[in-house]
């Protein structure tokens, strides 16, 4: 969602999220004729992003088919399943595939380094034991985002300022 959203705002788009899980072919429908109408308005594209893809059925996938074609909406999919057996085949030759995989430990401890000292972040007023920050980094399993909740959630058990080895388990 993070980097649909970085490319909407990149490339001067209107941004929709939808999720498979609660949209349907009614809100496909809807947000088309908006993003035809914003487009003959005002010039400006739509790019849809669409969480958890793989829950549309044949039918809901082929619905944005035309849409995608026709240029009327550009399409982002999210998805855990393997797109080569989830994704339709018709939806799939028109879009491009991206793996995204898990940080390497390393990634993660540089990025919680740095939100510890980072102005706008924990500004210094939090320390992790070496210990501390293994068992965040470990803990992650690559996920920038969850090792910054566990850091946060962390401060909260700070003594002082500095997060020991048992506060983080």
């Amino acid at each position: 969602t993070t980097l649909a959203r970085l490319m909407a705002e990149s490339f001067d788009v209107f941004f929709v999220p939808l999720s498979a899980v609660t949209s349907g072919v009614k809100e496909i429908r809807q947000v088309a004729q908006e993003a035809k109408e914003r487009l003959q308005e005002s010039g400006q594209r739509t790019l849809l992003f669409l969480d958890e893809v793989h829950r549309f059925n044949k039918s809901q996938q082929d619905l944005l088919l035309p849409f995608v074609e026709d240029g009327t909406l550009t399409l982002i999919g999210a998805t855990t399943e393997n797109p080569s057996f989830e994704v339709n085949g018709a939806l799939r030759s028109r879009m491009q595939l991206y793996v995204l995989k898990p940080l390497e430990a390393g990634d993660i401890r540089l990025l919680l380094e740095r939100a510890m000292s980072h102005l706008e972040g924990f500004n210094n007023l939090i320390k992790l034991e070496p210990e501390a920050l293994d068992n965040l980094v470990s803990w992650s399993d690559g996920d920038a985002r969850r090792a910054l909740n566990a850091l946060e959630i962390a401060t909260t058990y700070a003594d002082d300022g500095v997060v020991l080895a048992e506060d983080v388990k």
